[in-house]
C-alpha cells in the first residue's frame, strides 16, 4: 500500500511532474488547460501548493503514483463553496499503478483532512463520459446530486457527486 503525503511547497517539482503527466494522459478529464500548465514557472507551482488547495500524493519510496486535492474555497470569488463543504479535484493515478487501491487511499486520507478542517460535505465533478471515474466514485459511495454543468465546446457535461467525509474514511 502506498504512503500518502501532504504536498509541501518544497515538493513543487514532484507536484508539477504529476500534474503535467495527468494533463498529458487525460486532458479532457480536468478543468485545467495543459498548455497553460506547461508554461507555469517554479514560483507559480509553489503558489498553487501554498494556495487554498490542499494537495496529497500517493508514493512508494520516492515514486509518485498519484495525487488528489481538496479545495475549501472557490476557484474565484464568484465560485462560492459553503463553509461546511469542500470540493475534491485532480484525482489521478498513473496507469501503471491503477488497480492497487491508490485512489481509495487518496480519497480516504482526503476525507480525514476534510473532517479536520470542518468540511464534511464533499463534492466533485466528473465528466459524464468518464465511465471509469464514475464507476470508482459510485463504488466508494458517491451519489449524483442532480447538478449538471455543460462543458463549453464539448457535447458532455460535468456531473456533480457528493459524499459525507465520515463515510469516505471507511473505504
Amino acid at each position: 500500500m502506498p504512503s500518502i503525503h501532504r504536498v509541501r511547497v518544497e515538493d513543487w517539482r514532484s507536484h508539477r511532474d504529476l500534474r503535467l503527466a495527468m494533463l498529458a494522459a487525460d486532458p479532457g478529464a480536468f478543468w485545467a488547460d495543459p498548455a497553460e500548465a506547461q508554461r507555469r514557472t517554479a514560483a507559480q507551482w509553489r503558489e498553487e501548493i501554498a494556495g487554498p488547495r490542499q494537495h496529497l500524493q500517493a508514493r512508494e519510496s520516492e515514486e509518485v503514483l498519484g495525487g488528489i486535492a481538496l479545495l475549501p474555497q472557490g476557484y474565484t470569488p464568484a465560485h462560492h463553496i459553503p463553509e461546511d463543504r469542500a470540493h475534491i479535484v485532480s484525482l489521478w493515478v498513473r496507469p501503471e499503478a491503477r488497480g492497487r487501491g491508490v485512489s481509495a487511499a487518496l480519497l480516504r486520507h482526503l476525507a480525514h483532512l476534510a473532517l479536520e478542517i470542518g468540511r464534511p460535505d464533499l463534492r466533485l465533478d466528473v465528466d459524464e463520459s468518464n465511465a471509469p471515474a464514475t464507476a470508482l466514485y459510485e463504488r466508494v459511495g458517491f451519489r449524483p446530486t442532480g447538478a449538471r454543468d455543460p462543458r463549453e465546446g464539448r457535447s458532455t457535461a460535468w456531473i456533480e457527486y457528493a459524499i459525507d467525509a465520515e463515510q469516505l474514511t471507511r473505504i
